[in-house]
Order: structure tokens, then C-alpha cells, then sequence
């Protein structure tokens, strides 16, 4: 699934949740005055902010049984961002329509709303609609500049990840207030109305998935102990190479797959691709390339022995089929995920005839030296440009080296911009939108 159809996805769940809003609100509302529409509009605000909301966490919880249907868990996780955002957007919405109108009345420029007397009632037994409204108003204005800060902090990507880890966390108990901070503010009217049932569902499985996330129970299904076997410090291209030997069951993987990684400490799991194909032996080997803090400072704070948590497999960087024509093409450790799609060609594992382009700043001779060997293995042919002397790869350096291009799919990992622009040129040229898959490997 490329970009464009998961913006597809995207529209399909913003315009459902409007659809079935609009389904329920009476036709008169838009002609009964400021205040009518105001109320309609405060609703309409609310019930996508709640809603979108609790589809996002119900994505941040991993949900494998959705994984294919989305393409991959990178897929999804680039979805969960997007409903995020909107749905903070409709909370701030949401805040200006509930105070401005207010401003307004104390300013003089419109006329306070006109509430019709009601007649007395007298209080009978438990009514969370009426005996808790007053507690779910109070926490909604509050809940909402906290969400602000705590999206913030998830998208300014120089934030430290732990801190960032630590925030989601508390994302999910800020979203069990608003879930009651707007199941008792909806009233029975719209309980009533078809976006009743659908928001209880909704909100239903974000609760469950934020306690999955307060109790540290996301992915524990898929979670594998092991140590680690040996570890290999590339420092001439900034690689660190560590092989794994797990101690419990692992379902297997697909070349392209990734693994998220807990090495212990206050940090928590990374994700990354792994680097070897499935031998049934236990073992799994990774590249992990020094981008960050953390990354840089593996090298010295692991060693071997070390026990460590594994939690996958995810993703469906699906060139794992090997069929047909094929060009993978890798930027920096973006090499990692077609490492395993080499092994897999060398155990007789596919039938694709494939070209790999690798284009790095600096390329480690070890590392050269198994990609030949494995590519020879395996009958695909090995296309090496280092930047500094050879140029960066772009569209018209590609058709050169391989000629064929057009009647190929081609699989890219590698910084996205570089794959972004790659594929716009190459589309510009006369590639299918649908022959280019690329991994959107950020989780944040």
C-alpha cells in the first residue's frame, strides 16, 4: 500500500464519522439561528475529536490483524500520526466554538442564547448525564492543553525518544478522561442518534488499547527472549552489527520484516530491520546504524550475553515474494532489510530476477564482501555507488545502469526524502505508481 492509498483510508474515516454524524442531526438546525448552528457545530467537533482519537490509539496498539490489510505496520503507524493531528485540531476546534461565542455575548456583539425555562425536575436515583456533567465539563478544557503539549512533544523528533515514550504513555490516560469527558457530555440525545453506538465501539476499543498500553501489554503476544551471540562495530560507516540467539519462540520472519528491540534500561524498544533471513536456528541479526544518541552509544553499552526483549515480527515490506523482475534499491543502512532478501535468494528461496543498487557515503569492506558473495549466491546482480566519488543516484544515473527499469518493481529503503524524490522522478519518467514501494520506517 502506497501513500496514496492510505490517504484514501484516511478520507474514508474522516468523511464515515461525518456521514454518520450527519445522519442523525435534524434538518432544521441549520436554519434555527447562531446559536442552534453553534450547538451543532460544538457537537460535530467533539464527536471527531473523541472519535478519530480512538481509532489512533487502537493503531498505537499494534493490532497485527489489521497489519495486512493497512500494508504493514509502518503503513499504520503513518495513519495513526495523521488521525492524531486531526483529531487535536478538531479538540482545538472544538475549545474555540465552546469559549468564543461567549467573548462574544460579554462584548456586546451578538445577544446571549435564550434558554426556554424547564420545568422543575426531581431527582430520582443514579444519573451519570446529569450528576456527573458538572466533573466531565471541568476536566475537558484542561484535558485539551495537555493533549497540545504531549502531540508537540510527539512530533519535535530532536525530543529525546525515551521522553517520547514515556509522553504516549501518558497520551493513553489522558485519553481515558476524554473518553468520559465526552461520553457524558454527548447526553442521551446522542447516544440515540447512529453515531451513538458507533463512538461507544469506537471509544470502547481505544479504552481497552490505552490499558493495554498503561500496563505495558502491547505486544506481549509477540515478544521473544534471547542474548546476545556476538556484536561487530563497523566504525568506518557507523554500523553496528549484532547477532541474537533466541531462547524462545519466534514465529519466523520475511526478508523486510523488522523487530522492535529492548536492550533494557529507561529507554525502552526501537525498531529495527532485520538483517538476516529466518534459518530456523534462533539467530537474528541486525544493523543498527548510529543516527542518535542512542544509537551512538550502543556500541559501548552492549555486550555480549547481554539479555535482551525482541517483539515482532511487523511489516510488509513485501519484495520477500521474489517473483518477476525486481530492483531493490538501498540508502545507507536502508541496505539491512535486502541483506536477508539476498540470503533468502541465495537458500533458493525465490525466483525474481533482481538488481541491487546500494548507495552509500562510506562502504565497509566486510559488509561489500558478504553482499558479493551473497548476490553471486543468489544470481542477483550488485550495482555499489559511494556517493563521494561516484555521485548520488537520481533517476536518469538509475535507467542507465539498469535499462530494463520500466518493466520492474522496484522496492526502496533509505532516508525518505532521498525516496520521495527518487520515485517522483522515476514516475515523471514513465514508472506505474504502483511498481514503487518504499518503507516508511518512522514511528514517531
Amino acid at each position: 500500500m502506497d501513500t496514496r492509498r492510505l490517504k484514501l483510508v484516511y478520507g474514508a474515516i474522516v468523511l464515515g464519522l461525518t456521514l454518520v454524524w450527519w445522519a442523525g442531526v435534524p434538518s432544521d438546525t441549520w436554519s434555527q439561528g447562531f446559536w442552534a448552528v453553534r450547538r451543532g457545530l460544538l457537537y460535530y467537533s467533539g464527536l471527531m475529536a473523541i472519535g478519530l482519537m480512538s481509532v489512533a490509539v487502537v493503531l498505537a496498539a499494534r493490532p497485527v490483524q489489521i497489519e495486512r490489510a493497512l500494508g504493514g505496520l509502518d503503513k499504520f503507524y503513518r495513519l495513526h500520526k495523521w488521525l492524531a493531528i486531526t483529531a487535536t485540531l478538531f479538540g482545538v476546534c472544538h475549545w474555540l466554538i465552546e469559549i468564543t461565542p461567549r467573548s462574544m455575548v460579554r462584548r456586546g456583539w451578538i445577544e446571549a442564547q435564550v434558554r426556554t425555562p424547564r420545568a422543575a425536575e426531581v431527582a430520582t436515583g443514579f444519573d451519570p448525564f446529569r450528576d456527573l456533567h458538572e466533573a466531565a465539563a471541568g476536566v475537558g478544557e484542561w484535558s485539551l492543553y495537555l493533549l497540545l503539549a504531549l502531540v508537540a512533544i510527539a512530533l519535535w523528533k530532536r525530543f529525546p525518544y525515551r521522553r517520547f515514550f514515556q509522553a504516549h504513555r501518558l497520551l493513553a490516560a489522558l485519553y481515558l478522561v476524554l473518553v468520559f469527558h465526552s461520553a457524558i457530555l454527548m447526553g442521551p440525545t446522542y447516544w440515540s442518534q447512529p453515531i451513538g453506538p458507533l463512538l461507544g465501539v469506537l471509544m470502547a476499543a481505544g479504552s481497552i488499547a490505552a490499558l493495554l498500553s498503561l500496563f505495558r501489554r502491547i505486544g506481549k503476544a509477540h515478544r521473544a527472549v534471547g542474548t546476545i551471540e556476538s556484536l561487530t562495530h563497523h566504525a568506518d560507516n557507523g554500523v553496528l552489527e549484532v547477532v541474537l540467539r533466541l531462547s524462545t519462540a519466534w514465529p519466523g520472519h520475511r526478508a523486510g520484516q523488522f523487530a522492535f528491540i529492548d536492550f533494557g534500561g529507561a529507554e525502552g524498544a526501537h525498531p529495527f530491520t532485520i538483517a538476516s533471513a529466518w534459518q530456523a536456528d534462533g539467530r537474528l541479526t541486525f544493523g543498527i546504524k548510529a543516527l542518535g544518541d542512542y544509537t551512538r552509544a550502543l556500541p559501548g553499552q552492549l555486550f555480549v550475553g547481554q539479555t535482551v526483549n525482541v517483539e515482532g515480527p511487523y511489516g510488509r515490506f513485501d519484495f520477500h515474494a521474489l517473483q518477476g523482475r525486481q530492483i531493490w534499491v538501498a540508502g545507507g543502512i536502508g541496505i539491512t532489510p535486502f541483506i536477508a532478501g539476498l540470503e533468502a535468494l541465495a537458500a533458493g528461496g525465490g525466483k525474481a530476477t533482481v538488481d541491487l543498487v546500494y548507495s552509500t557515503r562510506a562502504a565497509n569492506a566486510a559488509l561489500l564482501e558478504r553482499l558479493h558473495r551473497l548476490a553471486d549466491a543468489g544470481g542477483a546482480r550488485l550495482h555499489l555507488l559511494e556517493t563521494p566519488k561516484d555521485g548520488v543516484l537520481d533517476a536518469e544515473r538509475l535507467a542507465t545502469l539498469i535499462p530494463d527499469w520500466k518493466d520492474a518493481n522496484l522496492w526502496f529503503c533509505g532516508p525518505s526524502g532521498f525516496g520521495r524524490s527518487l520515485r517522483r522522478a522515476l514516475e515523471a519518467r514513465g514508472l506505474p505508481a504502483a511498481n514503487f514501494h518504499q518503507e516508511l520506517f518512522e514511528m514517531r
